[in-house]
């Protein structure tokens, strides 16, 4: 009761993103071992174990992109948990979350269905577009990083309005959690979330 619901919702986003990061360097650190060991040659290193992987999906990936990549992860993960805490706190049973996560999960796939214009043309209005909208840049972006060069203007505006994306979830999350679900144990009117 001593804690505000933003450094509640805050706190357990950030616990839960850092177990799935954990989760994920298993997982790679395994596939690289796995890969080290079944190796002939004692002298395979990092570069070589990505390049055996991103082979195996066909896709040309630099060790360098790396980084921009996990930022777009790290982001998206924060952005999509703070939108999920408001489903979750204005939703009644169990049934009625999924329902309320279409409107979330449906624009960030999008991105998927339009594949082959990211492939064959990645500066079209549309691509653009996508690959900066906060919902669409974590797939948009990384899909056009793969396949042309991104001006950096639009890589740091894409990385700054999903910035401003996870802020405005997280706060949105704990204002409707404070004013549903602690205050009154009832779904808050649009003039409650603001206060």
């Amino acid at each position: 009761s001593a804690v505000r619901p933003l450094q509640l919702l805050t706190g357990k986003i950030l616990a839960l993103g850092v177990l799935g990061l954990m989760q994920i360097v298993v997982w790679i650190g395994g596939m690289i071992l796995l890969v080290n060991f079944s190796a002939s040659q004692q002298t395979q290193n990092l570069n070589q174990a990505v390049t055996i992987f991103t082979s195996l999906a066909n896709i040309n990936l630099p060790i360098s992109m790396l980084p921009l990549l996990l930022v777009y992860f790290i982001l998206a993960y924060l952005m999509f948990a703070g939108f999920y805490s408001v489903i979750s706190a204005i939703s009644n049973s169990m049934r009625e979350g999924p329902q309320y996560a279409v409107i979330f999960s449906l624009p960030a796939l999008l991105p998927f269905y339009f594949l082959s214009l990211f492939a064959t043309q990645p500066d079209a209005p549309l691509v653009v577009f996508m690959s900066i909208f906060p919902l669409t840049s974590p797939i948009g972006m990384t899909a056009r990083l793969a396949v042309s060069q991104v001006p950096s203007w639009q890589i740091a505006l894409s990385i700054g309005l999903l910035a401003l994306a996870v802020i405005f979830s997280i706060w949105l999350a704990a204002r409707i959690f404070r004013a549903g679900v602690l205050l009154a144990g009832h779904l808050p009117k649009l003039k409650d979330i603001p206060a």
